[in-house]
């Protein structure tokens, strides 16, 4: 299985040209959470640098928002499968 991924958009420095990034999602939790650097890469120029602060912000965020929709996609289904109260199968 292969391992789950965050896509997220950058900025290149040199160019400023907008792409979609993608790293695993368990490289940026560790970074984030040990204050560890994120490695960024640019294929434009095929530049990688550090992500700044405002950079790591948003990854972060990124993260974040990802968590909430997959917490929201969850409990509908889980509603969805509980008998409401009083109404249970009865077995013959």
């Amino acid at each position: 299985m292969p391992e789950p991924t965050l896509k997220f958009s950058l900025t290149c420095p040199d160019c400023a040209l907008e792409s979609v990034s993608e790293l695993p999602i368990a490289l940026i939790a560790n970074a984030l959470l040990i204050g560890k650097t994120l490695r960024l890469h640019s294929p434009c120029h095929d530049r990688y640098w550090t992500a700044t602060f405002a950079e790591r912000e948003q990854i972060r965020k990124s993260l974040a928002a990802l968590k909430m929709d997959a917490h929201a996609n969850r409990t509908p289904r889980l509603a969805a499968h509980t008998a409401p109260a009083g109404k249970h199968s009865a077995v013959a």
